[in-house]
């Protein structure tokens, strides 16, 4: 089973780091954080961190080392203050119990327990009196989460007599117990949207973990963010516009996790600066602050940071650590040091990509950096979001700045940082998602609108319309395809070209070969 590897390696595996006891570590690479505080210092496993809905306290599940003549020690729910004191126990007993979780009105807590010989859902008082098992089955049942009005509880579930952890929903008080998901992956550590209407989860469908929503109530199952890393343990952030979650390497091992965020919808996946291994965030109610678990000097405890304005502010996620101009004005970083402001009147950019020639307009830049100036290749963020990369073809770019025009030599150049108020065409993205073999990924509109899938010695005719997602093998030949309706289908694509129009104006033929992915919003195309 392979859920019980992971929350072993997840939540103990993980190796220390060299920061001192009680002292930050300097800040690992990605979107950097303020305020960041280490909460508990106890020898140990301090882990699961949930915040009450007012964000005074946080409720975890703790093993502390036994005492001289104590028998083994195991899991509780602890609870503290959110700068880390008034520490103090809420469950007692020989029985492991750990996940717990606010309900949204801060009154009760929803935990793990093990009391009655399996493993169960159970739930208490926020003062820890009054605990009474919700689920009694003879299998596993882990890892709940409340409704956004506190009136249900989703969880996990995996038979006595084996095979995957599903999704399932029950009621407050235990009834209504029902299947949500139906697949013969492990679907794990489900967060309900603010807003009630999906569910975000972890699954291995594809032999690594993913992210992927399932909506209410129709109960479809779509990805979220997917690719070659292990993405999970998903948060929303308070006004469901972000998602917090943990990614480690696809060909490596959980003590190396760190903390993402991404859009609500998956997009522009964002690694914030806290060094691994750091797993399992939790938003506070501010939409600001982050806590998680960290390994330090062999334990685990919690931590708490602040996160950037940029991350979190209201709308999407559009740039991670991206120069740009200031309003008004375009930046252009040049490689001896100079910075220079002006506008750019250079009106589109041609970039050749692995997969074809991409024009775009300059409205619809956020910025533009040379990662290789003796290949002559840069990478393009548009205000969206979306990444391009490849061979800029634009030998000199023009700039009007106080002294006149000037044309600037690309080689000359390190970044461009075009300004906030460029224009609306970089804003808008289209009913679809492509994740290139080259890492790029944008957003577009298929002109294309059907394939055709050789399944056996069939050809089945799919319109987009019907398509959820579409994951490309290395020779763009052997596919997947997951439809609408949740069914699977793996056969050989026999469609050429993948024809789609760019929201800033491009149109691309796309070779199956040099997708990863495709991704269609719901109604699309």
């Amino acid at each position: 089973m392979k859920l019980a590897v992971f929350v072993v390696a997840a939540v103990a595996a993980l190796p220390t780091d060299p920061s001192a006891r009680g002292d930050p570590a300097p800040p690992a690479e990605g979107e950097p954080v303020s305020e960041f505080r280490r909460l508990t210092k106890g020898p140990g496993l301090d882990a699961m961190p949930s915040w009450s809905p007012d964000g005074r306290r946080i409720v975890f599940h703790a093993r502390r080392p036994a005492q001289k003549g104590d028998a083994l020690p195991t899991r509780k729910i602890w609870i503290i203050d959110r700068d880390g004191r008034n520490e103090r126990r809420l469950s007692d007993g020989a029985a492991e119990e750990y996940h717990p979780v606010f309900s949204p009105d801060g009154s009760r807590i929803a935990f793990v327990s093990e009391a009655n010989g399996s493993r169960d859902v159970w739930l208490m008082d926020a003062d820890g009196k009054n605990p009474l098992p919700l689920t009694d089955d003879p299998g596993l049942e882990d890892h709940p989460c409340w409704s956004p009005d506190g009136s249900r509880l989703a969880y996990v579930a995996l038979p006595k007599d084996g095979g995957n952890f599903d999704l399932w929903i029950m009621n407050a008080d235990g009834s209504g117990k029902r299947k949500v998901t139906f697949t013969a992956a492990n679907e794990v550590f489900p967060a309900w949207h603010p807003q009630g209407h999906r569910i975000a989860l972890a699954s291995d469908v594809n032999g690594n973990f993913d992210l992927y929503t399932v909506s209410l109530p129709d109960e479809k199952l779509a990805p979220l963010v997917t690719g070659p890393s292990n993405d999970t343990r998903p948060a929303w952030s308070p006004d469901g516009t972000k998602i917090a979650f943990t990614r480690w390497p696809g060909e490596g091992r959980s003590r190396d996790a760190t903390l993402w965020i991404a859009n609500a919808d998956g997009s522009v996946p964002t690694e914030i600066a806290v060094a691994a291994p750091a797993a399992h965030p939790s938003w506070a109610s501010d939409g600001r602050t982050l806590a998680f678990q960290r390994a330090s000097e062999g334990d685990w405890n919690l931590w708490s940071a602040r996160l950037p304005e940029d991350v979190v502010k209201e709308g999407r996620l559009r740039l991670a650590r991206q120069v740009r101009g200031r309003r008004g004005e375009d930046l252009v970083k040049l490689r001896r040091g100079e910075t220079i402001y002006g506008a750019v009147a250079t009106a589109r950019f041609r970039l050749r990509a692995p997969y074809g020639l991409v024009e775009l307009p300059r409205a619809a830049l956020a910025s533009l950096q040379f990662d290789d100036m003796a290949k002559g290749t840069a990478k393009i963020v548009l205000g969206n979001g979306d990444t391009f990369s490849g061979l800029l073809l634009d030998d000199d770019i023009a700039l009007d700045g106080a002294g006149g025009r000037q044309h600037l030599r690309k080689e000359k150049i390190e970044a461009i940082g075009f300004r906030l108020d460029s224009g609306d065409a970089g804003d808008r993205s289209g009913p679809a998602r492509l994740l290139m073999r080259n890492g790029d990924s944008y957003s577009a509109a298929p002109r294309t609108r059907g394939l055709r899938l050789r399944v056996g010695s069939q050809t089945v005719e799919l319109p987009l319309a019907d398509v959820a997602r579409v994951e490309f093998a290395e020779e763009g030949k052997k596919s997947q395809v997951i439809t609408r309706k949740g069914d699977t289908l793996a056969g050989t694509l026999e469609t050429p070209l993948l024809e789609v129009d760019l929201p800033a104006g491009a149109y691309l033929g796309l070779y199956p070969s040099y997708i990863r992915s495709l991704t269609l919003a719901e109604g699309s195309p």
